[in-house]
């Protein structure tokens, strides 16, 4: 008989992360892990003491993969940046972004906690947004927000014009982002 394979809480996380991108968050149970990975549940609750501690430890993976994102989009511009790689982890983590913004707030929460203070400090980088105290920002992101949201939503569910490309995306999520921050400034007199 063969020495055991060793499973670490990444092989886990690995198999959990599959499995939510296939079936949703939801879909994770210990039982189908342990069948993705060939094993029984045991090293899994060695690593982890229920399904709510691997949920967290998914979430951070998800938190881990927004913010690489982020550093990909990386053009000068954050706050373009940040709507860009929020429309390529909802058309590439379609199930998963449905996950979070369609099951009551349950795993959205915690992804905004961990993910406004970035965000936020993002935006502070932006020279086109400069002038405006954090609060101003969390509104101005607040609005970008809604129409990023929607617009992924229907990239996520193909609901957007056959023709409509993810350049078109971009150029539509820039523009609405010019669209904000100039009503923004007008507002505020900058």
């Amino acid at each position: 008989m063969g020495p055991k394979v060793k499973f670490t809480r990444e092989h886990i996380i690995d198999a959990a992360f599959d499995i939510a991108q296939k079936e949703g968050i939801d879909g994770i149970s210990m039982r189908k892990i342990a069948d993705k990975m060939g094993s029984s549940v045991a090293p899994i609750y060695q690593n982890f003491k229920n399904v709510d501690e691997l949920n967290e430890a998914l979430m951070e993976r998800i938190i881990g993969i927004s913010r690489q994102l982020l550093m990909e989009e990386s053009t000068g511009n954050p706050f373009r940046d940040i709507g860009i790689a929020s429309l390529r982890f909802a058309v590439e983590y379609s199930v998963i972004f449905k996950d979070l913004l369609l099951k009551s707030g349950k795993y959205l929460q915690g992804y905004d906690e961990k993910m406004m203070p970035v965000l936020i400090e993002e935006m502070q980088k932006d020279p086109q947004l400069n002038g405006f105290n954090v609060e101003e920002l969390k509104t101005i992101l607040l609005k970008m927000r809604i129409f990023q949201i929607g617009l992924s939503i229907m990239a996520a569910n193909g609901l957007l014009p056959k023709d409509c490309s993810k350049q078109d995306m971009m150029d539509i999520l820039s523009s609405t982002a010019d669209d904000v921050i100039i009503s923004a400034k007008l507002r505020r007199g900058l």
